[in-house]
C-alpha cells in the first residue's frame, strides 16, 4: 500500500509539472490538457477531504467518555 501512495503522488507530481511546462511553452498544448489538469486536481482535493476526514474519525475513537 505504501509503494501505491508514494507512486501515485510521484506521478501526480510529475503531471502537475508537466502541465507547467507546457504553460510556458504554448497555449496549444495546454489547451488539449486543461480537462486532464482539471480532474487531476479534483482527485487531490477529494483524496485530502477524504483522508482529512479519516484522521478526524480515526482520532476522535480515542476520546475518552
Amino acid at each position: 500500500m505504501d509503494n501505491v501512495l508514494t507512486n501515485w503522488l510521484l506521478g501526480l507530481i510529475a503531471a502537475l509539472l508537466a502541465v507547467l511546462v507546457l504553460a510556458s511553452t504554448g497555449q496549444s498544448f495546454l489547451v488539449a490538457l486543461a480537462p486532464i489538469a482539471n480532474v487531476l486536481a479534483l482527485v487531490t482535493f477529494l483524496a485530502f477531504v477524504i483522508l482529512t476526514g479519516a484522521f478526524l474519525v480515526y482520532t476522535a475513537s480515542f476520546r475518552d467518555l
